[in-house]
C-alpha cells in the first residue's frame, strides 16, 4: 500500500495569477538592473570625456546621477527576492530557473543604452584643451576610451549571450531540456506501444 501523495492541481485562476507574477518578477529584476548599469555607464562617461576632451564636469548627460547605483542595487536586491518568492509560487515549491541571465540581460541593456547615451568627442583623435585652438593628440587611453562605446556591449552582450545559451539559469536552456524529455518521452512510448502490438 503505497502512501505516495500526488501534488494538488491549483485552479486556473490561481496558475494565471502565478504566471502574472512570474512575468513581472522577471521584468522587475531586468529593469533593476538596467537601471544599474546604465548610472555605471554615465560615471564612466565623466572618466571617458576627461581623458577623450581634457575636460572635467561631473554632469553624466541624459544617464541617471552616480547615487542612482544604490537606489538601483537597492531594487535589484528587492527585485531578487521578489523573483525567487514568484518563481517558488509557480513551481509549487521549486524554482524552475535563477535570476541570474535575467540579471545580465538587464545588464547588456543597462550598458548598451549607456554606450549609446555616452557624449561623443570634440575632435575624434584630439584632446581639446581649456583655451581654444589648443590640443594634443590622444594616446591610448583616449583612442581606448573613444572605441569603449562599441567594445564594452559587445563584451557584455558576447556573455550575455553565452550565458543565455549554456547557463542551468537560462530560461532558454530550461525550456529546450523541458522539451528534448517530451520527446523522448513521447518517442519512447511509441516505440513500446509498437513493439507491443
Amino acid at each position: 500500500m503505497s502512501t505516495a501523495t500526488t501534488p494538488v492541481r491549483k485552479p486556473l485562476g490561481a496558475r494565471v495569477v502565478d504566471v502574472v507574477l512570474a512575468l513581472l518578477a522577471h521584468v522587475a529584476v531586468g529593469a533593476s538592473w538596467v537601471l544599474v548599469a546604465a548610472s555605471v555607464m554615465g560615471s564612466l562617461d565623466v572618466a571617458r570625456r576627461m581623458v577623450m576632451n581634457s575636460e572635467f564636469a561631473w554632469d553624466t548627460g541624459r544617464l541617471p546621477q552616480p547615487w542612482m547605483i544604490l537606489v538601483g542595487l537597492a531594487a535589484a536586491f528587492v527585485s531578487h527576492v521578489f523573483f525567487t518568492w514568484a518563481m517558488r509560487r509557480a513551481g509549487n515549491g521549486r524554482r524552475a530557473w535563477g535570476a541570474r541571465v535575467v540579471a545580465w540581460a538587464g545588464v547588456f541593456l543597462g550598458v548598451a543604452l549607456g554606450a549609446y547615451l555616452w557624449t561623443p568627442a570634440l575632435q575624434v583623435g584630439a584632446q581639446v584643451g581649456p583655451a581654444s585652438g589648443e590640443s594634443t593628440p590622444w594616446g591610448i587611453l583616449g583612442w581606448a576610451a573613444h572605441h569603449a562605446r562599441l567594445v564594452v556591449p559587445a563584451l557584455v552582450g558576447a556573455w550575455t549571450a553565452l550565458l543565455v545559451l549554456v547557463s542551468r539559469h537560462s530560461p532558454l536552456v530550461v525550456v529546450s531540456r523541458w522539451v528534448w524529455g517530451w520527446w523522448r518521452g513521447r518517442r519512447s512510448r511509441r516505440s513500446s506501444s509498437l513493439a507491443s502490438a
